[in-house]
């Protein structure tokens, strides 16, 4: 595996990865009935968590592994299943939200570089200019322009075909 290089696409790749590990934590606690936690810090420094019951929960288990701090009650007590459930939906808002948010900066970032691309009229930042792209960017280019090429001299040879004697009826009625 290697990073991925294009900022859009890690962006994305990151999310992706973030919302199936947040799924499966989610699982494991579902299923196992432990309790979890998982920080991730995107790109841009946000962090990311889950955590079962609380990460302040965690962190006092990483911090005091051999105290539990928390007496449990019997699991048939439904004030237990009751709080177990409002804290599983309280992180999956939480979740959501962070989802939501990133997605919504990612969003914004976009818009600035439109913005900024139309606004920027100089000649090295127009369409055709190759400086700043990959490798697998510049041969995607240079194969559009490869395709366009061929089409346009198709379309001119067919012209030239149609015409029968080589000249363009438009150009011999102007006297070119």
């Amino acid at each position: 595996m290697k990073e991925v290089e294009d900022y859009e696409n890690r962006m994305t790749t990151f999310s992706k990865r973030k919302t199936g590990i947040f799924k499966k934590m989610s699982e494991l606690v579902a299923l196992c009935g432990v309790e979890a936690a998982f920080v991730a810090f995107s790109e841009t420094g946000k962090s990311h968590t889950f955590a079962h019951p609380s990460m302040e929960d965690a962190v006092g288990r990483l911090k005091s592994p051999l105290i539990d701090e928390s007496p449990r009650k019997d699991d048939t007590n439904t004030d237990s299943l009751v709080g177990a459930y409002k804290r599983q939906k309280s992180e999956e808002l939480k979740k959501l939200y962070a989802d939501f948010a990133e997605e919504l900066e990612m969003e914004e970032e976009k818009e600035k570089k439109l913005k900024k691309s139309k606004s920027d009229k100089r000649f090295d930042k127009k369409w055709w200019n190759a400086e700043g792209l990959s490798v697998e960017e510049r041969k995607q280019m240079h194969q559009s322009f490869v395709e366009l090429n061929v089409s346009l001299c198709g379309k001119v040879s067919q012209q030239f075909r149609k015409d029968g004697d080589g000249s363009s009826s438009d150009l011999a009625g102007h006297g070119h």
